[in-house]
């Protein structure tokens, strides 16, 4: 009994053993199967390929070599890849053989689409990392060198707020240009792609500029000539633009009105209210003849003002261009003693010049001329 209790007992033993020994070679070999097909270039190469034909950037982004940033991140990444996205399915495809050159293995996918029988590329290199999966097994990740810039520089006017796809910039000023004129930005990572500058000023303009940005461009200047008017800046502009030009007429034409109540329009300067009163009192004079002959009722309509000249930051020059329709009286003739009246139209233009004075527009000069309302 004893003898038989032994022989079960070393049996166990001897099975636990090799049932051990069983369970280790199976541990090991699901770990070598795994370490190998986790380090597999070909592998890699093949799944970031399925993910960007099907628009899977978020599989992709995990997959790429990068260092995070405030530019380089998944929305950017997505952004970016949006711009390179396959439309359609394709109906064919094969990669080829890897090239080996130092640490790096690349692959090319070749394509084609279903509505084609053209032959697409697309180059996936990897990089050997200086870490190992499971300690052992060689890491690999995409490599992205070839769509990021290094060193993106950013020019723009000095003393403004600058934001790089809505991202404000301010910490990445290296210095300003030597003639004072202009601050100057570098990035250091961006992704290749259309990048967009927002350039802000208070009281004055603003300028929003995209360009696409490559290695061979991965500079984007920004001067006081780009600038354009704020749009709510730009209406109260047009809108006392046209205002001023109405009322020169109508206050030459009301005997109730004079130049006093023009030259409240203008800046309170000894320039400016001269160029008042020549304005005024030249369409005075032309809206009433010396011959007698006057201008009766005026219609001014179909206006369209634009802004004919911009110099950044106090210098705004107005163009309004009219349409307009008219009756006048003709002279009395010393014969007849008779006057007639007649009617036309016409078309014609004012340039309105204002200089930002203490924060606030001011019109500083009116270039106009009475329309012509000789009769035809």
């Amino acid at each position: 009994m004893n003898n038989k209790k032994l022989k079960i007992k070393n049996f166990l033993k001897e099975f636990s053993k090799i049932a051990g020994m069983l369970l280790a070679c199976a541990a090991l070999g699901f770990f070598l199967a795994i370490g190998i097909r986790s380090s597999s270039p070909d592998r890699i190469a093949k799944k970031y390929f399925s993910y960007y034909v099907t628009n899977n950037y978020e599989e992709m982004y995990k997959m790429i070599d990068v260092k995070e940033s405030e530019f380089i991140n998944l929305e950017n990444f997505k952004i970016k890849c949006e711009g390179e996205k396959i439309y359609g399915s394709i109906k064919d495809y094969k990669i080829s053989k890897p090239v080996k050159q130092g640490d790096t293995i690349t692959y090319v996918a070749t394509y084609k689409m279903n509505d084609s029988d053209s032959e697409h590329t697309y180059t996936i290199t990897l990089d050997k990392q200086d870490y190992n999966n499971f300690l052992f097994f060689t890491a690999w990740r995409v490599s992205v060198k070839r769509v990021m810039i290094n060193d993106f520089k950013i020019s723009v006017p000095v003393n403004t707020s600058v934001n790089l796809d809505g991202v404000d910039v301010s910490k990445f000023k290296t210095q300003t240009s030597k003639d004072g004129t202009q601050d100057i930005y570098k990035i250091n990572n961006i992704f290749s792609g259309d990048h967009t500058v927002s350039v802000n000023l208070d009281a004055t303009g603003e300028i929003t500029k995209t360009q696409y940005i490559t290695n061979d461009s991965k500079e984007m200047v920004l001067t006081t000539s780009d600038f354009a008017m704020k749009p709510d800046v730009q209406k109260k502009l047009f809108e006392y633009s046209t205002f001023v030009v109405n009322a020169m007429y109508q206050y030459s034409m009301d005997a109730t009105k004079n130049f006093d109540d023009i030259s409240i329009l203008y800046n309170n300067t000894d320039d400016a209210q001269k160029s008042a009163k020549s304005t005024f009192d030249s369409i005075n004079k032309a809206v009433v003849r010396e011959d007698g002959g006057y201008i009766k009722q005026l219609e001014i309509k179909d206006i369209n003002p634009q802004i004919a000249a911009f110099t950044y930051p106090d210098k705004v020059t107005v163009t309004v261009n009219y349409n307009y329709g008219y009756t006048a009286l003709t002279a009395m003739t010393t014969l007849s003693g008779i006057t007639s009246e007649y009617s036309g139209e016409g078309s014609d233009f004012a340039n309105v010049y204002f200089n930002l004075v203490d924060g606030d527009w001011k019109i500083v000069k009116v270039d106009m001329k009475c329309i012509d309302y000789n009769q035809q």
